[in-house]
């Protein structure tokens, strides 16, 4: 699938996303330093670009022709870190939306804070996708559940054309682990996918990741990695120490035990508790700060998803941090593609609700007729690989024309038509408890304008 990608900062939605199997033809981001070290590890289709200045930018990506277009717009109006006025970097959402409905590519994948949910801008650019087509699924997820060892709660939308609203929502819960990852998961345990060359002196390191290019391959040079092997002094400076600070931004937490997920990755969080911690700590620290273990940039890169080869690119150690805290981390953009590539190849469909069977009940079906109306709506929606229609009659068009379907019975034709319609009822009564009122159709493109 053919991806470009917006607000792209150093590319860790990229990276995730071409790991997933997609095809990144382009990225744009405003930050010069950011799509440097883009164009450095990732790849060199990076370019600078106000993404406030449509006409620039709309074109170039329309002859792209991208299948998908994602990104992270600016959150900072939004973050709890803020003060939570939607000013001009709210409106970056907005442009967002703007550019997705004006290229129209079958998929969007949109990332910011939990914050962005409830703001108005939000809003407004959720009215210009519906008027675009979309389909709709808005998940709050927690990285640590996507392959990250950080406790990062974030919006993430993904919208399809044509399709109904939270068409993914069962399939973006199912691709979470059981489990959260820890401090301890990345920095104390060997990687299976981790490579093992004996360096030639001790300057150099031994373990290389399947995801980048080997050192010089010599005679006898690749082995298992041996039990004997030390890691790198910093990570098993953590595991034994087995706390670490983290500057809370809300009168938080600041100690963290290795066995728990790192609080949200930000500017900050390598840094040493300050005097004022230090004489007022949070009572549920199970250690004093100032005896927990130093994380050092590096690790801050990694438990934020970029891999041990990423290298960082700036004389400004704060622009490196900046680049770091503003990312998509790489393993969350990597399973949220895959979960979107299921889909596309019909692997997945959305599950139903067990309150449809509640739902028929009150209509007065038996609980056997319930469960069969819902294997028939189930097994509907596999026949169409998963694929959901915003318009009722469109859905059963397309199911009609299905080779398998014309060869059923007339019977099971009909049971299968009328699940759909059932379901298609449930679904939109259920949609219009949750939904919320849309802006004036005519405000959201009229004040970007002025924003612009």
């Amino acid at each position: 699938m053919r991806v470009v990608e917006l607000f792209s900062g150093a590319g860790g939605m990229s990276l995730g996303l071409r790991q997933a199997g997609f095809d990144i033809l382009r990225a744009y981001d405003a930050w010069p330093v950011a799509v440097e070290n883009y164009n450095r590890n990732v790849g060199d289709h990076a370019v600078v670009a106000d993404l406030k200045d449509l006409l620039s930018t709309v074109p170039d990506i329309l002859k792209l022709a991208p299948e998908m277009i994602c990104g992270g717009p600016p959150c900072q109006d939004y973050s709890s870190a803020g003060n939570r006025t939607e000013a001009n970097n709210a409106r970056l959402t907005l442009a967002f939306a703007l550019i997705v409905a004006t290229v129209r590519p079958q998929w969007f994948m949109m990332e910011n804070v939990i914050g962005c949910a409830k703001s108005a801008t939000w809003a407004e650019a959720r009215a210009v996708l519906k008027r675009a087509g979309y389909g709709i699924t808005e998940n709050r997820i927690n990285a640590s559940r996507y392959g990250v060892p950080q406790s990062r709660r974030r919006l993430l939308v993904i919208g399809r054309i044509g399709e109904r609203d939270d068409f993914l929502a069962s399939s973006v819960a199912a691709a979470a682990s059981a489990h959260p990852m820890t401090l301890r998961d990345l920095f104390g345990a060997t990687v299976s996918a981790a490579i093992y060359f004996p360096a030639t002196s001790e300057a150099r390191r031994s373990v290389w990741s399947s995801d980048e290019p080997a050192p010089t391959i010599r005679e006898r040079s690749i082995r298992p990695i041996p039990a004997s092997y030390q890691p790198h002094p910093d990570d098993a400076a953590i595991i034994q120490n087995g706390f670490v600070y983290s500057r809370p931004v809300r009168a938080g937490r600041g100690v963290r035990s290795i066995d728990e997920p790192f609080p949200t990755v930000t500017r900050t969080s390598w840094e040493r508790p300050g005097p004022k911690y230090l004489s007022a700590p949070h009572p549920a620290d199970p250690l004093a700060a100032s005896e927990t273990a130093a994380l050092s940039i590096a690790q801050a890169s990694r438990i934020q998803g970029f891999p041990t080869w990423w290298t960082w690119h700036s004389s400004n150690q704060r622009d490196i941090l900046q680049m770091i805290a503003n990312a998509v981390p790489a393993p969350v953009a990597t399973a949220l593609g895959r979960v979107i590539l299921d889909r596309e190849a019909g692997r997945t469909a959305p599950a139903i609700s067990g309150g449809f069977l509640q739902w028929l009940h009150k209509r007065g079906r038996s609980k056997a007729s319930a469960r069969n109306v819902k294997a028939s709506a189930g097994r509907a929606r596999r026949l169409l690989g998963g694929r959901t229609f915003d318009n009722l009659a469109l859905e059963i068009a397309a199911l009609e024309c299905l080779p398998e379907f014309r060869e059923m019975r007339k019977a099971t034709q009909s049971d299968l038509r009328q699940a759909f319609r059932l379901l298609a009822e449930y679904e939109t009564n259920r949609g219009q408890r949750r939904k919320r009122p849309l802006q004036n159709p005519e405000q959201p493109i009229a004040r970007f304008e002025e924003a612009a």
